[in-house]
């Protein structure tokens, strides 16, 4: 039985890494699909190669900039589900490992097909005996490779090492021979290039597109991170040099095969009717032993990139399964080999039944696109992870961040869109491979991320949540709080439960130490039994509220917990996800001086990471006078939220509630300022208010200040939420979180930059 963290031993440098990629890259694309790639570019396929190389160039900034800062097996798997959730990031796996599937499907059917021209050169009566022969010599390389696989990544790599280098070899001579007959031959080479787009900047486009799987090392090699020695420096290296490498291998490739080729006709659609033996054929006509050396060269560039990808899909299924987002066995690691050998085999078997039910052409269709897919999502996720973590120290720092990525993303949505005209059979593979993970994800994989959660964070004295009513609140109560503090912030939580007609979780979190196990017997009894009273006390509150507030208010839904875990953060955002709670309320002593920090370390991460609205309060105290700071604009798009807060806290307390909103600069005489728009946006009428005034001002913080020292609670909103930027509570209310004397309350509304786009111009739409 396997105890603590998984993990694979790091034994590949930078001459590895470097080979890796070249495998995987100069694999099954340039010897197969070339053809197929020629007939949709026309004689501009060297611009088809350009595109692709300037694509995976773009995308490679993000995966060194990933893949130096977090080098773990899972690759784009992990910074997704990083950047955009743990759905998104199951998505972005469940891509990965079927689309790596897809591309060692494909290396393994080119590997047939380039072993039957093998044997049909020893011998003719290889095509009269009626045997699939390209599926049989397909199955046997699959199940050899997998072998390899299984018994450890450094008998692996040198082999791939050395195929990788007879590799370039093979291809060299192609260029060169290819080269020389372009230069001596007295027809113009030009004629070749004669129309240079037949099919226009879209056939370039699609060429781009159907050819791209061959431009995916990247990702193989940072599935790698996590068994590199070095990795910050040696996957930098490795990543562009390979790309380096292979880009201009196969735009002089794409240049000498159109322009060395003689055979009568058009060549690209000489190359095009040729399929996936026109690499090898084209070279027949300008290299000696051409076609037999081309033969043999496809047949060592397909062992390595099916080395590559069998290697890939493997750590994509470990890493899945490490996460318990598919079957937790796969994760397992073989004692002696050191090797993931479960998702090994199963990752072969997968590789197997493709080969065996799909054409060679479809199979590398439906990789281009969910490598692009991945790719698309990668991008996003990774701006994401910048401005969600802005602490995060980077190995490596994108130029021009975030135009790149952002100019990346573009490119791969056109790329994805043009594969519907190119092979429309991998858009339907694609979709039912999501359908069959949506399933996976929803019947296993949030089950047991479920059970994960609960044996890692013990309950004590708890009764288990039903079926959501209203809202889900959730008040962590910190342990340096005292009893009055506590009272205080409780009676607030319960107003705001019966406003919500909602349920209350209250936890306390004791935080332990990694040495020390995830159960009960690390709190001693005299903690359990102080939590013990405390929740006692609630208990008693809750009735004393309940018994106040009379049988016309909801009674309080109550619950108590008490947790323990490896840090309070992890703790908090876990227990809100597996909850499904709506809002957040956090206690908040004051201002910070630390550099970079805006209200605490915890409470800012809980601010960019927590999927629910939150509510922060300073020095929480029974108010007999609230004040709403408002804009005037009513711009903020949590306007709707701060109305029903600052309604449901004056009724309870029977406070007076208060409305102001300062205009910048000074407001003429005349001037009679409409709050039609700000209570429209609250939700709330004139005669909710006790008080509205709209004043103009040099300073609105200062303003604000000022008339905070006549109420007791001030409720204000937090900036608007923007994609492109890290998280920030805005100008003034960072001022009155520094300067006010008041309780303050500050109001983050659970809404994504784009949906903060949206409501807005509906506002502005509305009558």
């Amino acid at each position: 039985m396997q105890t603590g963290e998984v993990k694979l031993a790091r034994t590949l440098g930078l001459g590895s890494i470097v080979l890796l990629g070249i495998g995987a890259l100069l694999g099954g694309g340039i010897f197969t699909l070339l053809g197929p790639a020629a007939g949709l570019a026309g004689p501009g396929l060297f611009l088809a190669m350009i595109l692709g190389a300037g694509v995976a160039f773009l995308n490679l900034q993000m995966y060194i900039a990933l893949g130096t800062t977090f080098p773990e097996a899972g690759g784009g798997y992990l910074w997704v589900r990083k950047g955009l959730g743990n759905f998104q990031g199951f998505l972005a796996g469940w891509m990965s490992w079927f689309a790596h599937t897809a591309a060692a499907g494909l290396y393994a059917l080119s590997f047939g097909f380039y072993a039957k021209e093998v044997a049909i050169l020893i011998s003719s009566e290889v095509l009269s005996s009626g045997l699939p022969w390209e599926k049989i010599f397909s199955v046997a390389v699959v199940i050899l490779f997998g072998y390899i696989h299984w018994r450890g990544a450094k008998t692996s790599g040198i082999t791939g090492n050395v195929i990788a280098i007879l590799l370039l070899i093979v291809l060299g001579l192609f260029v060169i021979f290819g080269s020389l007959k372009m230069i001596s031959d007295p027809v113009p080479t030009s004629e070749n290039f004669m129309p240079l787009l037949p099919s226009g900047i879209l056939g370039i486009i699609a060429a781009a597109s159907f050819f791209y799987i061959a431009f995916e090392g990247s990702e193989i090699q940072v599935q790698a991170g996590e068994e590199t020695r070095n990795p910050q420096r040696t996957i930098k290296r490795g990543l562009f040099y390979s790309w380096g490498i292979v880009s201009a291998l196969y735009i002089l490739i794409s240049i000498v095969i159109i322009g060395a080729t003689r055979d009568g006709g058009p060549v690209y659609q000489v190359l095009s009717g040729w399929g996936e033996g026109a690499v090898a054929l084209s070279a027949q006509t300008f290299m000696p032993l051409g076609r037999f050396i081309l033969i043999i060269g496809g047949l060592f560039a397909n062992l390595a990139a099916l080395n590559a990808t069998i290697y890939s899909s493997s750590r994509v299924s470990f890493a899945l399964a490490r996460d318990k987002n598919i079957w937790s066995k796969l994760a397992e690691i073989h004692l002696k080999n050191l090797t993931p050998y479960l998702a090994v085999i199963i990752s072969s078997l997968l590789i197997i039944a493709m080969v065996i039910f799909l054409p060679i052409f479809s199979v590398a269709s439906v990789a281009s696109l969910l490598f692009i897919l991945l790719f698309m999502q990668l991008n996003i996720a990774g701006i994401r992870i910048h401005y969600k973590w802005p602490d995060i120290k980077w190995y490596y720092k994108i130029p021009f961040f975030p135009v790149i990525p952002l100019v990346a993303v573009v490119i791969y949505g056109l790329l994805a869109l043009t594969m519907l005209q190119v092979n429309f059979i991998a858009w339907i593979v694609a979709i039912f491979w999501l359908l069959i993970g949506f399933i996976n994800y929803f019947a296993y994989a949030d089950t047991v991320s479920r059970e994960e959660f609960e044996t890692s964070i013990v309950y004590e004295e708890t009764v288990r949540i039903g079926p959501k009513k209203g809202k889900r609140i959730l008040l962590p109560l910190a342990p340096y709080l005292t009893e009055e503090e506590i009272k205080n912030l409780s009676e607030m939580a319960f107003s705001l439960t019966s406003k919500f007609d909602g349920e209350l979780v209250i936890v306390r979190i004791h935080e332990i130490p990694h040495a020390l196990p995830l159960d009960q017997s690390t709190l001693n009894q005299k903690t359990i039994e102080d939590e013990k009273k405390l929740f006692e006390k609630l208990e008693d509150w809750v009735k004393e509220y309940n018994d106040k507030t009379g049988p016309e208010i909801k009674d309080i839904n109550f619950h108590s917990l008490i947790l323990v875990g490896r840090d309070i953060v992890d703790v908090i955002l876990d227990t809100i996800k597996q909850e499904e709670c709506d809002m957040l309320i956090l206690n908040w002593y004051g201002y910070t001086q630390t550099k970079g920090v805006i209200l605490s370390s915890k409470i800012d991460r809980i601010l960019r990471e927590s999927e629910c609205d939150l509510l922060v309060i300073k020095d929480p105290q029974p108010p007999k006078s609230i004040l709403i700071a408002a804009h005037p604009s009513a711009g903020s798009p949590y306007l709707d939220l701060i109305g029903a807060l600052a309604n449901g806290i004056s009724v309870f307390y029977k406070a007076k509630l208060k409305l102001y909103s300062m205009i910048p600069g000074n407001i003429p005489s005349y001037f009679k300022p409409n709050p039609t728009e700000i209570l429209k946006a609250l939700k709330l009428k004139k005669k909710d208010f006790d008080e509205v005034d709209i004043v103009g001002g040099k300073s609105i913080a200062t303003g604000i200040l000022e008339k905070a020292k006549e109420n007791d609670l001030i409720i204000i909103g937090s900036a608007r939420p923007r994609f492109l930027s890290e998280f920030k509570l805005g100008g003034v209310a960072e001022t009155l979180a520094k300067h006010a004397t008041s309780s303050l309350l500050i109001v983050r509304g659970h809404e994504g930059a784009a949906e903060a786009f949206i409501k807005r111009m509906l506002m502005k739409l509305r009558p």
